[in-house]
């Protein structure tokens, strides 16, 4: 098995996601003893965001662009084949402001390309193009939105199904590390996700 992990969080040594992602890997790899991990930290290494020039370059024929077209997408085309290489994706993120660090938005905005990872049909209508790929997604949140008051308020949850579904992937688990601010959760807010890490294997 190829994983991709994709960590977020800049918080290096204290944070919720990681901890529950390094587990989840844990048990990946005591399932499958061959798993070939590749990191990718957002955090350490953060993505730039897109400008008109790449913009324009990733809309510009392959056969059609400049030196300066090519340098200016090699990023996102790296990024690309890395996700068409894996076989499963963890992604390890806070929520912040109800949705997702920006670097992360980043990452899905190098990988959602028109002629790579999806295309246009003949009605006009769009197809994914990165099939068989399992994504887990650990998402630590420092209020409780799995249930109660703040639920509707989540906008990372849907976002991030809906990008991936946009390319192709269907499969995707959610693993909350829920309320890891909140009085009543805290404590037990990291120990519940570990359970249900636990659970899936």
């Amino acid at each position: 098995m190829k994983l991709l992990h994709i960590n977020v969080s800049p918080d290096i040594s204290g944070s919720a996601s990681r901890a529950a992602s390094a587990h989840l890997v844990d048990r990946l790899r005591t399932r499958h003893p061959q798993l070939e991990e590749t990191v990718l930290d957002l955090a350490q290494h953060p993505l730039p965001h897109l400008d008109a020039f790449t913009i324009g370059a990733f809309f510009t024929p392959p056969e059609a662009r400049t030196r300066a077209q090519r340098s200016a997408i090699a990023t996102s085309e790296r990024l690309v084949d890395q996700l068409f290489a894996c076989d499963t994706l963890v992604i390890a993120s806070p929520m912040w402001n109800l949705g997702l660090p920006s670097v992360l938005k980043a990452w899905f905005d190098h990988i959602t390309r028109a002629g790579r990872t999806f295309a246009f049909t003949a009605d006009g209508s769009k197809v994914g193009l990165v099939k068989g790929k399992k994504v887990y997604c650990v998402v630590a949140s420092g209020s409780v939105f799995a249930h109660g008051p703040f639920m509707q308020d989540d906008q990372f949850t849907p976002y991030v199904r809906v990008a991936l579904a946009y390319i192709g992937i269907e499969e995707v688990e959610f693993i909350r590390v829920d309320g890891t601010h909140d009085p009543v959760s805290r404590a037990t807010a990291l120990p519940h996700a570990l359970n249900t890490i636990n659970s899936l294997f």
